[in-house]
């Protein structure tokens, strides 16, 4: 359960992320990656890394996914218009050691099959957020992540169902005494 104050920090960091996100333009101004392409900040292999976690974290369903909302992308346009260098390091590091982690779970975590690379990364993920300090570097990848696809246009509007102006608007209403 979280107290009060790591909601209220998960919340600054959300509106912080999103308004990176905004910085670095919206969908149509940021490349559009595939995981065979290298971004402007990731190498090839780190593109293919972020691109295959982030179909498993949010994979397509009735929705698009993260692959379909461009979440490779706009990391890369975050990581290299706004993260510090400080910041671009810590990532190439956690993404290292989350490749090595996850390529000994697996194998070949990007050749790996759908089913066994969702079961690398699903005890990858347990032993992050059970306790395992080293893996913190993934925590916040996953943040990252889940914060990039819900600042999009896809998922804010099907995943969140978020309406700009909710409700129906009348432009004239007749408004009788006491209303």
């Amino acid at each position: 359960m979280k107290t009060r104050r790591e909601f209220l920090q998960g919340l600054i960091i959300s509106v912080g992320g999103a308004s990176a996100l905004s910085a670095c333009g919206d969908a149509a101004n940021v490349v559009a990656t595939t995981a065979g392409e290298r971004g402007r900040f990731y190498t090839q292999d780190e593109m293919a890394l972020i691109s295959r976690i982030s179909d498993l974290v949010i994979p397509r369903t009735e929705t698009p996914g993260a692959l379909d909302a461009n979440v490779p992308g706009y990391l890369d346009a975050l990581m290299s218009d706004w993260a510090s260098a400080e910041t671009q390091n810590g990532h190439r590091a956690a993404l290292q050691l989350i490749s090595q982690r996850l390529d000994s779970l697996s194998g070949d975590f990007k050749a790996a099959s759908e089913t066994e690379a969702a079961a690398a990364l699903s005890e990858l993920d347990s032993d992050a957020f059970n306790g395992d300090s080293s893996l913190g570097g993934y925590r916040s990848l996953k943040g990252y992540i889940t914060q990039s696809y819900f600042a999009t246009e896809a998922g804010a509007t099907e995943e969140l169902k978020w309406v700009a102006i909710p409700g129906r608007w009348d432009p004239s209403v007749d408004i009788a005494t006491g209303d």
